[in-house]
Formats: structure tokens, C-alpha cells, sequence
């Protein structure tokens, strides 16, 4: 068996090539992963490969969240293994993965159907950071997150929902896009909160999520210039810890960019309220029935049962607003610059201990930092790349979350690119 590149765009050139087939590639690929398995309690179940694809993936094996259909499989949303189902098809986004060529060997453990900021799940071994084991994996795309830091697939795809692609990626070190509303289609994926549920991209280098978005969503657009002009900045006051603060600051001004400071103190609380709302309600339509039978994962109680209290009106409320909101956030902070940059999470990384609910050393606090600034930018839509920048004093991922206007995921890769891999220095 040949050695695998540390890119994927590495192995795409070799294979494009000649000097290896698609089929010795993906075999070597799932290979690594299996021998891998036993450190990373991340795979939930093996699945049968195709390598006969063809297109610019071909040759490609991929791992992904258990969350989505393959074909004749129904997906175990994180509470057990998947299970048999004639004739079902494959989600969409595994579709178009799938039509470039791409295989998948494995699906990935996930936090229970998606509600989580960490990886706490009681149905599955804990999953263990690759970077530092006795910090914590974000969630709920906890699998994804893991499999792709520790080698066993070039890049996976995740949902987000209030986070749920960027907080692991933010703990592990990852690219980690969370994608325009709609941009990718959601059929074939298990849903949480529908109006705020997206599909995302984890990955080790921003070269390698371009070639798996521009494989899910071929019609938009690539680079339109090669510079970046200008970026806003916010850091809040309050809530953020130093160090952190320190290092986006220091990574801000390393960018050949205009940088000028933004106040979102404001409208952050008022759209906040809002996806709050959201998540609330749509959780708790989607689980009414085991909310009801009280057979609801305690994640799922934790959010769905504050929804099913909350009242119709303030939902219907929030829904009408959020096109206005949108409107007024893009001409506010996109009209002027390209970016807005701010935390991805507010404190450090912490001991997978302090957010684990029900472990004696849990805290409240640093489980709210990991997931503070994070679904506000779901219930506007927009799209958003949690971009690692520095090692804490730890050695632990410090990260940005940058955000661009709808549909410019384009972009955010092209500023991803711009700053060196801080942990994958291949």
C-alpha cells in the first residue's frame, strides 16, 4: 500500500496522474481508517464502498455524520447503529458527493439527533480529541470532527444547527464551514430545527473544503478576486477570555487587510433572542412525540421541552423578522467589507470533564462559552468558517469564526487560505 499525502488535493493530483488508480486509493484510505479505529471512538458503523465513481472525487473515501440516508440505510442520529430500510435513497448531499466521484466507508458518531455543543452521549464511547485527549470534542458533528483530525478521512460533512459544525471543528483544530441557508439541500437528513438546519464541511486544509464545496453546490461561484480589502472586527467586552482576545487580535493584523472594529453588542442580543425562539420550537415540534412520552433523550428534553412551552406567537414573531434582520445585518456590516470576525469560542478549550453534564466537575460557564456566539449566525442564514489561528498557552486550538454575506462561501476559503494551517503543517 502507497503512503497517503497529508492533503487530499495531494492524493486528487496523484490520482489524476496516473501514478495511482482511484481503487488502490480509496483502498488505502479505508485501510488507514480501520487501523485508526481503535483510537478514535468515532465510527458507528462500516459501509459498502464503491470505488467505480468517476469526477474530480473519484478516488475519494470519505467518512461522514450519522445523520444522513445512504442509500437503503436509515441513519442512527447518534442513539445506536442505523438500520435497513428498502429502497430508500440517499440524501442530497451524499447524492452530489456521490455524482463527483466521491465514496463514503463510514458513518460517524454524532451528539443524539444533533442536540448538543458537546459530544456527551451516553450510547456510544466517549469520543477523544485528537489533539489533546483530555480536552473536549465539540457537538453535535463530534464524529466528524474526530475522524478528520486524526487522519481517518480527508474531510467530512457535518449539520448546523446553533453551532454544530464550528464548535468541533473549534476544539479540533478544523476548517469548519457552515454554509448559506439552503445553499445545500437538507433531504435524506435527519432534521433538528429545520429554518436554522444546514449541511457543513470539516476539514485540516481550506484547499480541501473547496473541492468538497464545489462538489455539493458546482453552480456558485469559485474566487471572483484574489485579495482580501477589508474586514470588521468585534470582540466583546466582556465574556471573552484575554488570551483569546489577544490572539485574534494578533492574527487580524497579520492579514493584508483593512481591519476596522465593529459593535454588534447590541443587535447580537436582540437576533440571539430570536434563534433562541427558533431552536426552542422547532426542536420541540420535531420531538413532540418522545417529548410527550417522556422517552426523549435528555439533550432533546434539555431545549425541546422549554419549547413546547414557549408560545406560538414569539415563534411566528421571530419568523417574520428575520428577513428584515438579515437585511439590516448585511447593509450594516457587508457593505463596507467582506468579512465580520469574531470569536468562534469565548474561553479556551476545555477539559471534556467541565462540560459534561452530570460529571462532578462540570461548569455551566465553559459550556456556555463553547456555543455563546454561535446560533445567532443560523437564524440569519449567513455563512460562517470557524478558522483556526493559534496554539493557547496549552497548546490548545484558539480559533476565529468569520462571516461573509449569503452564498460567498467562496471567499471565506479564499481568507482560509491566506492564513497557515496551524496544526496541519503538511
Amino acid at each position: 500500500m502507497f503512503e497517503l499525502p497529508p492533503r487530499m488535493t495531494q492524493l486528487q493530483a496523484l490520482i489524476r496522474g496516473g501514478q495511482v488508480s482511484a481503487q488502490e486509493a480509496v483502498r488505502a484510505q479505508v485501510q488507514r481508517g480501520q487501523s485508526l479505529m481503535a483510537h478514535s471512538a468515532c465510527v458507528v458503523d462500516e459501509l459498502p464502498i464503491d470505488a467505480s465513481g468517476t469526477g474530480p472525487l473519484a478516488g475519494i473515501a470519505l467518512a461522514h455524520k450519522d445523520i444522513f440516508q445512504t442509500h437503503g440505510r436509515v441513519p442512527g442520529c447518534g442513539v445506536g447503529p442505523g438500520h435497513t430500510q428498502a429502497d430508500l435513497p440517499m440524501a442530497a448531499a451524499l447524492a452530489a458527493l456521490q455524482q463527483a466521484g466521491a465514496s463514503q466507508w463510514a458513518s460517524l458518531v454524532m451528539a443524539p439527533h444533533a442536540c448538543g455543543a458537546t459530544a456527551q452521549n451516553a450510547h456510544f464511547a466517549r469520543c477523544v480529541n485528537p489533539l489533546d485527549a483530555s480536552a473536549a470534542v465539540g457537538g453535535s458533528s463530534s464524529g466528524s470532527a474526530v475522524a478528520v483530525a486524526a487522519g481517518m478521512s480527508y474531510a467530512a460533512l457535518g449539520t448546523d444547527t446553533a453551532g454544530s459544525v464550528r464548535i468541533p471543528a473549534a476544539t479540533c483544530g478544523l476548517i469548519g464551514l457552515k454554509t448559506t441557508h439552503g445553499a445545500i439541500s437538507t433531504q435524506g437528513c435527519a432534521p433538528l430545527a429545520p429554518s436554522l438546519d444546514s449541511v457543513g464541511i470539516l476539514s485540516r486544509y481550506a484547499q480541501d473544503a473547496r473541492e468538497i464545496w464545489s462538489a455539493l453546490c458546482p453552480q456558485l461561484p469559485r474566487s471572483e478576486q484574489p485579495t482580501i480589502t477589508r474586514c470588521h472586527l468585534w470582540l466583546p467586552e466582556d465574556g471573552v477570555a484575554p488570551e483569546v482576545a489577544q490572539a485574534i487580535r494578533a492574527s487580524a493584523a497579520q492579514l493584508d487587510a483593512q481591519i476596522t472594529p465593529a459593535d454588534l453588542a447590541v443587535e447580537f442580543d436582540r437576533i440571539n433572542r430570536h434563534a433562541q425562539r427558533v431552536l426552542l420550537w422547532e426542536t420541540a415540534s420535531t420531538h413532540q412525540a418522545s417529548l410527550c412520552d417522556g422517552t426523549a433523550e435528555p439533550s432533546v428534553q434539555a431545549i425541546g421541552l422549554m419549547g413546547l412551552g414557549l408560545p406560538q406567537a414569539w415563534y411566528q414573531a421571530s419568523m417574520r423578522s428575520r428577513a428584515a434582520l438579515l437585511q439590516d445585518f448585511v447593509a450594516r456590516h457587508f457593505s463596507d467589507a467582506e468579512f465580520l470576525i469574531l470569536p468562534s469560542l469565548a474561553d479556551h478549550v476545555p477539559d471534556w470533564q467541565t462540560v459534561e453534564v452530570g460529571h462532578a466537575a462540570f461548569d455551566r460557564a465553559s459550556l456556555f462559552a463553547m456555543h455563546r456566539y454561535m446560533g445567532f449566525v443560523n437564524y440569519l442564514g449567513l455563512p460562517s468558517l470557524n478558522l483556526p489561528i493559534a496554539r493557547d498557552s496549552g497548546g490548545r486550538p484558539v480559533c476565529v469564526q468569520v462571516l461573509a454575506r449569503p452564498f460567498a462561501e467562496h471567499r471565506l476559503l479564499d481568507l482560509a487560505e491566506q492564513v497557515p494551517p496551524i496544526f496541519w503543517t503538511h
